[in-house]
């Protein structure tokens, strides 16, 4: 029986733990595992099956495996679900190489790019673990699914992408349910671009709104900012074109939903276009238990653009506020009124 192991339970790990308990019951062909650093939630989930911060009228299968080891959510595994942050991956991953005791698929759910180098997270994934004995396939879920969604059963669908068409296919069996349409694809590259920069232009989205524009205003933005993001991916990057149509679910149902629901990332960039400085609104927000994964992604758009900031505008632009300190309303301002997006 395949070993399915899930790396982090907070809100969107929870859901995901919950959707794949509920697939587990009906087929029977894996056993589940969950792992998160929080002692106390793990305690908690163990003996009252319900979450300590998150969904707590949700209750967990006795046959999910809790588990305050990370060695005995590794040792035996034949797919990892890493429900981590960004800024959590690097560590986490050089941490668990010791315990990668057989072949490996890793699922990364992080909608980022590495905030220090840029790097994709397959690729940093893949050259932290290079010198490991075992075949490695790594793979990435993406769409417009939010945690509140998949636990109340609505239909949604994902893309999972991979080089690898064997993972695709096991992924996709594993994941599909009669509320949840997985799509694969082998465009990797494409579908980890398209899944930060989702949260980029749900960022100045926000913005737009903060800053009192009309709803209008923000569908004109958003539309030429993901021109510049295609653009970028397609001709410099190495992903695919289609994957940055609206049937995408990693691009056209993620950025729709990312941009006008509610989400994190849209609740950052609305307290920026409403005066908070961008140290403070990320303060706030960790507070409330809320990590935009859009700041870390913004962070390295210089080095993506490069020398080419000129065809880029909006992404300058959007840096120049998250990380530059500029004034939302200024920029804004003249971004649209410069007739260059």
């Amino acid at each position: 029986m395949l070993k399915v192991s899930i790396y982090g339970i907070g809100n969107f790990g929870f859901a995901l733990l919950k959707h794949l308990s509920v697939k587990q019951a009906s087929k029977n062909t894996f056993a589940l595992y969950a792992y998160d650093s929080n002692r106390n939630l793990v305690d908690h989930l163990r003996v009252k099956r319900t979450h300590l911060l998150h969904h707590r009228s949700v209750r967990i299968s006795k046959s999910v495996i809790f588990t305050g080891d990370s060695k005995e959510l590794v040792t035996d595994s034949d797919i990892l679900v890493l429900a981590i942050s960004s800024d959590a991956i690097r560590q986490v991953v050089t941490d668990l190489k010791q315990h990668i005791n057989r072949k490996l698929i890793m699922l990364n759910t992080a909608k980022a790019l590495d905030g220090e180098t840029g790097l994709r997270f397959s690729v940093l994934i893949s050259d932290c673990l290079k010198d490991i004995r075992y075949p490695l396939s790594i793979a990435m879920l993406a769409g417009g699914t939010i945690a509140r969604d998949l636990f109340k059963h609505e239909p949604l669908g994902v893309d999972i992408a991979s080089h690898d068409k064997r993972t695709l296919k096991l992924l996709g069996d594993i994941f599909t349910t009669d509320n949840l349409n997985v799509y694969t694809t082998t465009d990797l590259a494409g579908v980890e671009y398209a899944a930060a920069f989702k949260n980029v232009i749900a960022i100045l989205a926000g913005m737009i709104k903060g800053l009192g524009f009309s709803y209008g205003s923000e569908t004109h933005i958003i539309s030429r900012a993901a021109r510049e993001v295609k653009e970028l991916v397609a001709t410099r990057l190495g992903g695919k074109e289609e994957t940055f149509s609206i049937e995408s679910q990693c691009w056209g149902n993620d950025l729709w939903m990312s941009c006008t629901g509610n989400t994190r990332n849209r609740e950052f960039g609305i307290m920026l276009g409403k005066g908070y400085k961008p140290r403070k609104a990320i303060e706030k927000m960790k507070g409330e238990n809320k990590t935009v994964e859009g700041v870390n992604t913004v962070r390295v758009i210089g080095k993506l653009i490069e020398n080419n900031v000129e065809d880029f505008p909006i992404l300058r632009s959007i840096g120049e506020i998250v990380a530059g300190g500029r004034n939302p309303r200024s920029t804004i301002i003249h971004l649209m009124s410069s007739n260059k997006i």
